[in-house]
């Protein structure tokens, strides 16, 4: 007798607070990475794979959201002071691989998380990133949704995660942004909020 389990993608929205912190005084654009993220972050999720990212209490320069599409496998970022919408292909791979490595986290929102951390080398800004993705296996999203989203090992970290992380530290060189849940919705969302604003210009990169 054969079991098949029929697991639905999380569908909802994942509340994180944002924090940064430089790791020394003297960082170049350090007023515009201040603001660029915010204090808050609402991703929300569909079972078909799409994800929008809000940024809250942004600077005028900061982000405004990102939105990824399984449909076309672009990845779309507004920026609050820029007319157009940024986008581009994630099937293909922008960091080279450095190393990648495992372990125990910490316990978020009640559950215990493990940590699966990858550096990479980002060649056209020749810095090092390195990403710190924490989670609890709660709740479940179908990695073979993300199975193209290559850029950033996103496709690696979801196939080993198979959940959103808890907790994303992202080493960027001079700084560190890191999103630590505070909040998990599960809800049916309305399709309009994945939907691009017809109105701006998009500009693929």
């Amino acid at each position: 007798m054969s079991f098949t389990t029929d697991k639905k993608s999380f569908e909802g929205i994942i509340t994180y607070k944002t924090e940064i912190r430089f790791k020394k005084e003297n960082v170049q654009y350090r007023e515009y990475f201040e603001q660029k993220f915010g204090d808050t972050l609402k991703v929300y999720y569909n079972e078909n794979g799409d994800i929008l990212k809000q940024y809250f209490n942004t600077g005028e320069s900061g982000y405004d959201f990102n939105l990824y599409l399984t449909s076309n496998n672009h990845y779309y970022a507004k920026w609050k002071n820029l007319d157009t919408i940024y986008h581009y292909n994630v099937s293909e791979q922008t960091l080279d691989f450095i190393n990648k490595t495992t372990g125990q986290s910490e316990k978020i929102l009640g559950k215990e998380c493990d940590y699966i951390q990858i550096e990479g080398f980002e060649p056209n800004g020749k810095q090092t990133v390195i990403q710190k993705y924490s989670y609890s296996g709660f709740p479940y999203i179908d990695p073979e949704l993300f199975e193209n989203f290559t850029d950033f090992y996103t496709n690696d970290l979801i196939e080993k995660a198979k959940s959103p992380f808890m907790k994303m530290e992202l080493d960027l060189g001079d700084y560190v942004v890191t999103y630590t849940a505070i909040n998990i919705e599960p809800k049916k969302l309305s399709e309009n909020i994945f939907q691009l604003p017809i109105d701006i210009p998009k500009k693929e990169y």
